[in-house]
């Protein structure tokens, strides 16, 4: 692993990622994020060159424009994908 990737998973363990580098920090304040983030907002941050390294995420269409990713076992949110790309 390279100073430059990033590590990260779920809180059970069951599905972990590697990313190679990260790009733009937001946060979103949509209810769909209100909901899967249990918060008045949703931090995400675009990642590049995600490999899932252990499992796979289940995955939740929540709307017309992106796909959530969670960890089918513990619940964890982990990723939120659109057409602009993924973004964990």
């Amino acid at each position: 692993m390279s100073r430059s990737e990033l590590t990260g998973g779920c809180q059970c363990g069951a599905v972990r990622f590697r990313a190679g580098s990260l790009g733009r920090a937001s946060i979103c304040h949509c209810r769909m994020c209100q909901k899967a983030f249990g918060s008045f907002f949703g931090p995400l941050v675009t990642a590049h060159g995600v490999v899932w390294t252990r499992g796979e995420p289940k995955e939740f269409r929540s709307s017309n424009n992106a796909t959530r990713g969670f960890c089918g076992e513990c619940g964890t949110p982990l990723a939120y994908e659109t057409r602009f790309g993924l973004e964990l």
